[in-house]
């Protein structure tokens, strides 16, 4: 365990970058996803269905083929050629957007169509009932969700490994071959990521307690 510990600092540093992109993923993913969800609810027949199919592609491909396909397949079909730390964070936007999509539309909806018909009578428009009515109680419904999104882009940030992006996993595994220490260096990487998804769902529960005393 010593000698694994002897790189600890790059571990500390590791777990930061992973933080950082995972976080710039939710954020990033978060704003597409607010869209593609708003056009999941149109009138638009085109509009509907197109955000319904990016949905439905982006939650369906596994992490490790977006992770491929933004590093390699873009340099090879498109010669777009993405850093690891650019591919890394369009792959992670790309499912943290298609879960976000999901839960913005659930969000919307479980605001009461009442409220909203009742707040156009009274001679708000549109996007002003959305803005003061609709997004007001739709956040504190998608604090929970928008958590568990989280959780899952920051594990689906190791899988940015495969393409040598200098995140905790592939960290850990370079530690790992330097000190011949497999269970040592795994073990920490686990620890790490438990104490990680632990504090951000306490974090979680709390923004959520606080949303709900402010009702």
């Amino acid at each position: 365990m010593s000698a694994v510990l002897t790189f600890w600092p790059a571990i500390v540093k590791a777990t930061l970058t992973t933080l950082w992109i995972s976080w710039l993923a939710l954020v990033l993913g978060g704003i597409v996803g607010a869209v593609i969800g708003h056009a999941r609810l149109s009138r638009r027949r085109v509009l509907r269905w197109s955000a319904v199919a990016y949905t439905e592609l982006f939650r369906s491909i596994p992490p490790l083929l977006l992770f491929a396909g933004c590093y390699y397949g873009l340099a090879y079909t498109l010669e777009i050629r993405l850093s690891p730390f650019a591919a890394a964070t369009l792959a992670l936007t790309l499912v943290a957007s298609s879960l976000m999509s999901e839960v913005v539309r659930a969000a919307i909806e479980s605001v009461g169509r009442g409220q909203r018909l009742a707040a156009l009578a009274s001679a708000m428009r549109p996007l002003q009932v959305m803005r003061y009515v609709v997004w007001p109680q739709a956040v504190r419904v998608m604090v929970p969700a928008a958590t568990g999104v989280y959780i899952t882009t920051l594990k689906d940030s190791s899988v940015a490994s495969v393409i040598g992006y200098l995140e905790l996993t592939r960290t850990t595994l370079l530690v790992r071959e330097t000190t011949g220490k497999s269970f040592e260096a795994l073990l920490i990487a686990a620890l790490i990521y438990l104490a990680l998804t632990y504090a951000i769902s306490w974090l979680g529960a709390l923004v959520e307690r606080k949303f709900h005393f402010v009702h």
